[in-house]
């Protein structure tokens, strides 16, 4: 069997450390780590060279009753990866999720994320965005994506995916990663696609077989990550574009403290979604609800919550000063939500 090559940068782990020196990107990172991609962002299997080697391989598909499979014998034994195994394996809960996004919803997004590049392609720069949206796009790229060159471009189910995190609409993740496998197939030129995510689904079908000992390091981002993630990119101007409302999540640190929410932030964008079988131009006619949380910026005339020159973040539900405030709520909210995730997260990680 010939050796397949390792892509060093393809399939990383994510750098998602906080510390003193790097609290411009404290905002992302607690977003990814709250994340339903979290598991799959850091997991840090050993892998084994011969057995991801053996996979691709002696990779087929297959199609029953319209569901696709990749077929293997690794050590010996059968194995199968489905979109489903995937979904399983990698903790995600994406069977709902959407897949692909009207072209005009994901020009009009990228713009809200301050892209300041051409809108003529579906194709984006990396370093056209400002520092903690290129560390976004940066890290799906080398630790979700299939691709293994051309890192700086943002190819669009990348783009889609972000753009679904950072609106809080439902990707199918499980779909971008089997997609990128099928395609991988016929492939003219092949490496070791995915070897993280491979081993844990190795590792989940074949139990009972000794795993060898020749141990492919596997590649992970380092804080080194950050000093370019904050270098100037050509072109770019340097204005830094704000989150959007639903990714600025208040966490609750070891202390019960707070920590400090941004003053300002992007409205959420209203998307336009497409269905598995139809074509990109057309967009669907029933676009699916967000469940996102907002807070108004005004007040019907007569509500009792517009004061004059006082924010939206400070208005008072009951239009008095010790009643609760908007803000308040949205905190409350906001963290009862976060201990949800975090306690369900758990749970799955105790499971696997």
């Amino acid at each position: 069997m010939a050796g397949l090559d390792f892509c060093s940068k393809h399939n990383m782990v994510a750098y998602l450390e906080k510390n003193d020196g790097n609290t411009e990107f404290n905002q992302i990172m607690d977003f990814l780590t709250h994340s339903s991609i979290h598991f799959a962002l850091t997991v840090s299997p050993i892998v084994s060279t011969s057995f991801v080697e053996q996979f691709w391989t002696s990779a087929k598909s297959r199609t029953v009753n319209n569901i696709s499979y990749i077929d293997a014998i690794v050590a010996g034994k059968p194995v199968t990866i489905s979109e489903a195994s995937i979904r399983s394996d990698l903790l995600f809960d994406d069977a709902d999720g959407i897949d692909t996004l009207n072209n005009q919803a994901i020009f009009d997004t990228i713009q809200l994320m301050g892209y300041e590049g051409d809108l003529n392609t579906l194709t984006f720069n990396k370093a056209l965005f400002s520092p903690q949206w290129k560390f976004l796009f940066h890290t799906m790229n080398h630790c979700i994506s299939s691709k293994s060159t051309s890192w700086d471009q943002i190819p669009t189910n990348i783009a889609t995916a972000v753009i679904c995190l950072a609106t809080n609409q439902k990707y199918n993740f499980s779909k971008l990663i089997f997609d990128g496998m099928m395609r991988h197939l016929d492939a003219s030129k092949k490496f070791v696609m995915y070897p993280r995510f491979l081993q844990i689904f190795l590792r989940n079908q074949l139990r009972d077989v000794p795993v060898p000992m020749d141990h492919f390091p596997v590649p992970a981002l380092t804080k080194k990550v950050l000093t370019f993630m904050v270098k100037k990119g050509k072109n770019f101007s340097g204005n830094v574009a704000p989150f959007f409302h639903s990714m600025l999540v208040q966490l609750i640190d070891d202390e019960g403290e707070f920590s400090e929410r941004p003053s300002e932030s992007q409205p959420i964008p209203s998307l336009t979604y497409l269905s598995k079988d139809q074509p990109e131009s057309q967009p669907d006619p029933s676009p699916r609800p967000s469940c996102s949380i907002l807070i108004p910026d005004s007040y019907p005339e007569g509500s009792g919550g517009n004061h004059e020159g006082q924010s939206s973040s400070d208005r008072s539900l009951s239009g008095n000063e010790d009643g609760l405030t908007l803000q308040s709520v949205y905190d409350l909210c906001i963290s009862l939500c976060t201990q949800v995730t975090t306690q369900a997260a758990k749970i799955k990680d105790l499971k696997a």
